[in-house]
């Protein structure tokens, strides 16, 4: 098991947020992490936070429908005048000046900083998980930190979310924040991280990521190799065996078991040095609930685990590294007979384990990307 030789975790960073408890949490986090990095770098240079505030665009619908709305009548105006100013105000002043709150926003948050931190940030309008994505991939940042606000179920699946979408289509890193709100006289810990392994090559990232972050004061490990269930009819279809015999299931798990062992093994060699408590954890499962089961049981204060790198989120070529992702899309051609060119976002998803876990962890979320060095 070879490991990483270049950081995971690096400047600048983003932060999204749009003032809600789980983004504060996010800039908490983010705050910790960044003194960290900048440590690390012994005076060489300084970390970098860029803050970034959305303000949704209004559609063209909702204008329809406030232009089309009828004059109240004569006797409606008389009964309740008041009402209707006071209600009618906000809409008007919203209108009017769009991108005020969010400055706002950006300036309060900014100031939350510590004085040392040099912190940028940029008010943009449009569609959050879009505006979050061109921007992120403009200042090259090594790691995105969002709020999660909750989305899951049916909801989810079907609109998704903004901390979803970032974390399926973004170039590095990310922090996706879950759990309970931390109080603002009260700084987030990272004494507990729950470290999630397998067999994949992210695996490198997590550990290094973990490795990364042990200065912050982690003072425990756990480290979880989540085994899926052994599934025979899968493995060899229900038409070779339909019926597997005892030795083949207990061959198949005794191979599982061995592998999984080494792996751990391997992981926890990688951080005994660190002088940190590191404890193994091997259960057989579906990978994604058990890793919110045991995250909870174990109290940690974040699920540190590895992206899936065999679905890249983009495949661009040098040239296109700073174009706005609605000009990647496939363009409508003009030319029945032109060749349509292949979508460059295509195949990007999260793997069933890291889906369940960003929607429904009981504590933040670090998902591990490593990206190439690019010169600035």
């Amino acid at each position: 098991m070879t490991q990483s030789t270049s950081p995971v975790l690096f400047s600048p960073f983003l932060l999204a947020t749009d003032g809600s408890p789980s983004a504060r949490l996010a800039q908490k986090l983010l705050i910790v992490i960044a003194q960290t990095v900048q440590a690390e770098r012994n005076g060489s240079g300084r970390s970098l936070i860029t803050v970034l505030t959305v303000q949704p665009r209004r559609s063209s619908r909702s204008k329809v429908h406030i232009r089309k709305e009828p004059a109240p009548s004569p006797l409606a105006e008389t009964a309740q005048p008041s009402t209707t100013a006071i209600h009618d105000a906000p809409e008007v002043a919203a209108a009017a000046n769009p991108a005020d709150h969010a400055g706002d926003l950006a300036a309060t948050v900014q100031a939350d900083f510590p004085a040392n931190m040099p912190i940028s940030s940029q008010v943009r309008q449009g569609r959050p998980a879009i505006e979050i994505l061109n921007c992120a991939r403009l200042i090259r940042a090594g790691l995105i930190a969002v709020g999660s606000r909750g989305t899951s179920g049916m909801r989810g699946r079907l609109i998704g979310s903004v901390s979803a979408v970032i974390a399926r289509y973004a170039p590095c890193s990310v922090l996706v924040a879950r759990g309970a709100a931390v109080p603002s006289d009260v700084e987030p810990s990272l004494h507990h991280i729950l470290l999630v392994v397998s067999d994949a090559p992210a695996t490198q990232d997590a550990i290094a990521t973990a490795q990364q972050l042990v200065p912050a004061g982690v003072q425990r490990i756990t480290i979880l190799y989540a085994q899926p269930p052994l599934n025979a009819d899968y493995l060899f279809g229900p038409f070779a065996t339909p019926t597997p015999s005892w030795q083949l299931s207990q061959s198949l798990q005794d191979a599982q078991r061995e592998q999984s062992e080494q792996i751990l093994q391997q992981s926890k060699a990688a951080l005994t040095a660190l002088n940190v408590d590191v404890y193994t954890v091997r259960q057989t499962g579906e990978p994604g609930p058990l890793i919110c089961q045991v995250a909870q049981q174990q109290q940690v204060d974040l699920i540190v685990l590895g992206g899936n790198v065999m679905r890249r989120w983009l495949n661009l070529s040098p040239g296109d590294a700073l174009l706005p992702l609605q000009s990647l899309r496939r363009p409508k051609p003009s030319d029945p007979e032109s060749v349509k060119p292949l979508p460059v976002l295509r195949n990007t998803r999260l793997s069933a384990a890291e889906d369940f876990t960003i929607h429904h962890a009981p504590c933040p979320v670090l998902l591990c990307r490593s990206t190439p060095a690019v010169s600035k």
